[in-house]
Parts: structure tokens; C-alpha cells; sequence
């Protein structure tokens, strides 16, 4: 009888681990940008991280230098990975000034509009972006993401 529950045991956490480990993906694509500077994607996964007043973690925030080839092609390829399975939205910043971040202009009634060219998963045009419009689910490797800067 111990041996049976002990094997079962051993069965149920080989189990859970590879379960667990499958729940991990790879999130990729590429960003067209309009001038020759430094891009940063996040990948948002809050509607609190998309409305700017959380930041990702490290690892949801990639700081992409382009190199010469890119420059010229005005274009950079990004990758996540181990990903958790959930909802995503994924922003592209062009970093005019290099300081990591979206810069805004004060306008009236507090309202702020972006100095810096920006994008977002499923948008071609970042005007009125809600949260909705551009999140996308992760249960599954998912590649080819299309992003551009305005």
C-alpha cells in the first residue's frame, strides 16, 4: 500500500511540473518605427500598466538598441519568453530622448498627450486606444505581431 501511494505521489508532481512548465510561451513580432532611435516594447497585462500608472515587471520590458541594418530598415524584431498563460496588450515606445520611458505634454484640463512616436498590438492608429482594442490572449506561442510607431 505505501508503495502504491508513493508512486502515485511521485506520478502527481512529475505531473503537476510538466503541466505547469506547458503554461509558458513565447510572445513575438516586430516593430516598425519612424526615426533613428532606441525602441521599448512592454508587454502590458494590466488595464492599470495600460493606463501608464503601473510598470511591467523587468522581464515584460525589452529596450532595443537598433543597429545599423535596423536603422535602415526602420524596423526591430522583439521576443518574449516564458510568458505565463493570460491576457496581454503590448506597447511600442519610441524613445526620442533615452530616458525609458513615454514622455507627455501637459495640456488643459489635465488631460496629457504623448511627445514621443507610439504604438499598440492591433492598432494601426493609437488614437482612443482603449484597453480592449488591443489586448490579445496568450494560451499558446504566438508570432508575428505587427506593430507601428506613429
Amino acid at each position: 500500500m505505501l508503495k502504491k501511494l508513493i508512486i502515485g505521489m511521485v506520478f502527481f508532481c512529475t505531473a503537476s511540473t510538466v503541466s505547469y512548465s506547458q503554461e509558458k510561451f513565447s510572445v513575438s513580432g516586430e516593430v516598425k518605427f519612424p526615426k533613428k532611435k532606441g525602441v521599448i516594447v512592454l508587454m502590458l497585462n494590466t488595464q492599470e500598466e495600460f493606463e501608464d500608472r503601473e510598470s511591467p515587471p523587468p522581464e515584460r520590458k525589452l529596450m532595443i538598441k537598433p543597429d545599423a541594418h535596423q536603422l535602415k530598415a526602420k524596423k526591430v524584431s522583439f521576443k518574449f519568453v516564458d510568458v505565463p498563460k493570460s491576457t496581454y496588450a503590448i506597447r511600442c515606445i519610441q524613445d526620442l530622448n533615452e530616458n525609458g520611458e513615454l514622455d507627455y505634454m501637459e495640456q488643459a484640463f489635465g488631460m496629457r498627450h504623448p511627445t514621443e512616436p507610439y504604438g499598440f498590438s492591433g492598432q494601426t492608429i493609437p488614437m482612443g486606444v482603449l484597453w480592449s482594442d488591443v489586448k490579445f490572449e496568450v494560451d499558446k506561442d504566438i508570432s508575428g505581431i505587427e506593430i507601428e510607431v506613429h
